[in-house]
């Protein structure tokens, strides 16, 4: 996967999360998780099959999965989103 399709995919996850404002439970959750992440991706690879039927693209998940540094740029990714929110908020409460 090209750096450029991870970092698509990485900020499209990102913006869901945000859109449903479950920025501080996805943090956790995946920083509680991290270890077992390649676990996941090959669970993912092995059920393919079944689940591409109802998520798109989930073969290029499985593969983002892999790798631990994707699950860091996500959260590091969230926790910008949360730090952009936060000083929206702020400017807002000025004003």
């Amino acid at each position: 996967m090209s750096p450029q399709r991870r970092d698509e995919i990485l900020e499209r996850i990102a913006q869901r999360i945000k859109q449903y404002g479950l920025i501080t439970p996805a943090v956790l959750f995946l920083e509680m998780n991290k270890p077992l992440t390649f676990i996941a991706s090959q669970a993912v690879h092995f059920f393919s099959p079944i689940v591409g039927v109802f998520i798109a693209n989930v073969e290029e998940y499985a593969y983002l999965m892999e790798d631990r540094e994707n699950v860091d740029r996500l959260i590091r990714r969230l926790e910008e989103l949360a730090e952009e929110e936060d000083r929206e908020r702020r400017r807002k409460r000025t004003r």
